[in-house]
Order: C-alpha cells, then sequence, then structure tokens
C-alpha cells in the first residue's frame, strides 16, 4: 500500500526514470551515479523514507530537487541539521494527516525553517480514516486517491 511504490508505474509513464530503494546511501550513490552520466536527479521519500532521503542530502547528496511526502518533518529537520545542503524541495502533505508523527503543522514548520528552499503542496483529498492514522489508507496516504499528489510531484521534477 506504499504511496510510491503504488505510484511508481504512473511516475514511469509520466517519463521520468524511477530507482526505488530504502538506503539514504543507496540514494546518494545513484544521485552521483546519476550526475556523473550528466543527469539530474531528484529525490522522492514518503513517510519514514522522507527522512532517509534528508539522511541522503546531509550524506552530501547533491540532487536537483527533494520531494518530502508525508513526512516526519522533526527528524527530518535534526538529520540535516541546517537548511543550507537543501536544494530546491517541494513538501507534499494532506491538510488533515492525524498521524502523530506527520502532523500538518510539522510540514508548515519545516517550510519555514527551510528559508525559502521548500515550498508545500496542501493535498485535501477526502475518504474514510482507517484504522492506523499513519498508514496509506487515511489521509497520510492521501486515502489511496494519489492523482493530486502525483501531480504536484512530477510538475516538480520536471520542473528541475
Amino acid at each position: 500500500g506504499d504511496f510510491l511504490v503504488r505510484n511508481e508505474e504512473r511516475i514511469k509513464r509520466a517519463g521520468i526514470r524511477t530507482i526505488m530503494t530504502t538506503s539514504s546511501s543507496t540514494a546518494a550513490e545513484a544521485v552521483a551515479a546519476e550526475a556523473a552520466q550528466g543527469r539530474k536527479s531528484v529525490i522522492v521519500g514518503m513517510s519514514k523514507g522522507a527522512v532517509d532521503a534528508a539522511a541522503a542530502i546531509a550524506a552530501g547528496a547533491r540532487p536537483a530537487g527533494v520531494v518530502f511526502v508525508s513526512g516526519i518533518h522533526s527528524r527530518m529537520i535534526a538529520t540535516l541539521g541546517a537548511p543550507d545542503k537543501l536544494p530546491r524541495t517541494l513538501v507534499v502533505h494532506h491538510s488533515r494527516d492525524v498521524c502523530k508523527f506527520t502532523l500538518p503543522s510539522g510540514a508548515s514548520e519545516f517550510v519555514s525553517w527551510s528559508r525559502g528552499k521548500a515550498r508545500l503542496q496542501w493535498i485535501n483529498t477526502s475518504g474514510e480514516p482507517g484504522s492506523d492514522p499513519c498508514n496509506a489508507q487515511g489521509a497520510h496516504g492521501f486515502f489511496r486517491q494519489d492523482g493530486p499528489a502525483v501531480s504536484a510531484i512530477i510538475g516538480f521534477i520536471k520542473s528541475r
């Protein structure tokens, strides 16, 4: 049910090559390999994966951009330490996310902390909340109505 896994094909159909990993070091290596081939890359991380994406940047990855989806923003700030290394950033977040780790206020705080490097795309799809507010069924996972979030991600990647 993971948002990025279930939408990988949709992103590929937009003409975007994807590399899927759950490792911040592998993400950093992929960014470096793409740069060595003269290609730009954008890291996209969802929820805990957004912390991993921040860790890749903190470790020296230099993507053309980064997208944090339903991120654990307090941990991302702690991981990055300062916004200096942060590339242009899109924060995609549901306005009614009730997961205690990814509340909407954290998304707003992260954008303020970024010193103008991040912009926030609020998603407002509706649906029935699941029993676990931090899973793919509720607002945290856009109630599985992924169109607006995927469109924002694709648009951002293509703009880089």
